[in-house]
């Protein structure tokens, strides 16, 4: 599979107190320099509902960068790749960006099971990978490989899934939850067992199954359903079979339920379908409604979550480039690579998620929002859970 190349950009950045106000430092003791980052995402295959609004969403971020004057006053570039939503040529891709065009740091992949692939290739080879997208387990902490270098913006199901069920608990005390995954899906299925065990511990039974399996769960009359299924269209489809079929109880999803998307696929059926997400529309915080506006403005359409993270994704690494002490030097990019990461660490800032900033394992330290579609394609605010 041949990779798409998406145009290489380029901007400048200086973030002053805010990370919503584009502008990193004061000087231009960088100016004729370059700092390269390279982005993954998906934008055919299975990843063509999220891929997309990231590289948008990253551009728009890397634009306004460098109309600022840049990291003290360094260029920034922007070399996206898509991976065709493969995780064999995620990994191919990884490689490219950091061995061909020697890039500082990525984002992406956009899916999980792709990261499973390619990230152990970038931290083989010492460079940032920032997760804007990855909400599955053993991406950042424990990982299945080593990962020190693999920090993330997005929202883990390990803890945005509890969030939620606790949520659905407290409001209408079910006593038999069904939790439905796709089958040959291995994302949905772990996230099904993180529903499973959030509900068992609040003391609700558990009915879980594949979503195949839909008429059989029902007949056992659960109070709530929890679909995780990775898939966006699985999940649509999943809610409207549940309508069909006569249920019209409460509906929780995972993180694929947070893309309009899927909202407007479920429409009328899925009013009141409520998901954690890393982002909310309606955060009325000037870093939130700035980058809503200049979204709005630059693409004549509004953003998503995935665009959210992906333009956080950029402030953040430019926040860090700025903080860290970088020789430019060619000949010795992984000093860079480990001055960035560190710097990385240290990063704590406003942005249109949150509050921001990384735990020691490079998790995420923000708000959790609970939404619930409102049938025509949009969200309102169930639940603000602060870190």
């Amino acid at each position: 599979m041949k990779p798409t190349r998406v145009a290489t950009l380029l901007a400048a950045l200086t973030i002053t107190a805010g990370i919503a106000v584009v502008g990193c430092g004061g000087g231009e003791e960088w100016e004729g320099k370059t700092i390269a980052l390279g982005s993954l995402f998906s934008t055919t295959g299975d990843g063509s509902p999220f891929g997309p609004q990231q590289v948008k969403g990253a551009q728009l971020a890397v634009d306004q960068i460098n109309d600022d004057d840049g990291i003290n006053g360094a260029e920034l570039t922007l070399t996206q790749r898509n991976d065709e939503s493969d995780p064999a040529t995620s990994a191919d891709e990884m490689k490219a960006l950091i061995e061909q065009q020697q890039v500082l740091a990525v984002l992406g992949p956009t899916f999980s099971n792709s990261a499973a692939e390619a990230d152990p290739v970038a931290n083989q080879m010492k460079t940032p990978v920032l997760a804007v997208s990855n909400t599955g387990p053993g991406i950042v902490g424990d990982c299945a490989y080593p990962c020190d270098f693999i920090f993330r913006d997005s929202l883990g199901e390990a803890t945005a899934i509890p969030a939620n069920v606790q949520n659905l608990i407290d409001a209408d005390h079910p006593k038999l939850a069904a939790v439905l995954y796709a089958p040959d899906d291995d994302f949905g299925k772990t996230s099904a067992e993180t529903a499973a065990k959030a509900f068992e511990q609040a003391g609700v039974k558990v009915s879980q199954g594949t979503t195949d399996q839909l008429r059989k769960a029902l007949a056992a009359k659960p109070q709530v359903v929890m679909i995780t299924a990775s898939s966006g269209e699985t999940g649509a489809e999943t809610v409207k079979q549940l309508r069909e079929s006569g249920y019209d109880g409460p509906i929780g999803g995972g993180n694929a339920f947070n893309s309009p998307l899927v909202a407007r696929s479920v429409g009328e059926d899925g009013k009141g379908v409520q998901s954690a997400a890393a982002w909310y529309a309606g955060n009325a915080s000037e870093e939130n409604q700035e980058f809503i506006a200049d979204y709005r403005n630059k693409y004549g359409e509004a953003p998503d979550q995935f665009a959210a993270q992906a333009y956080t994704g950029v402030k953040l690494l430019a926040e860090a480039a700025d903080d860290a002490d970088l020789s430019f030097e060619e000949s010795d990019i992984a000093s860079d690579r480990e001055a960035l990461k560190s710097a990385l660490e240290k990063v704590q800032e406003e942005t249109p998620l949150g509050e921001f900033s990384f735990t020691p394992d490079h998790d995420v330290v923000q708000p959790i929002w609970i939404v619930a579609m409102d049938g025509n394609g949009g969200y309102t605010l169930v639940q603000k859970v602060n870190p």
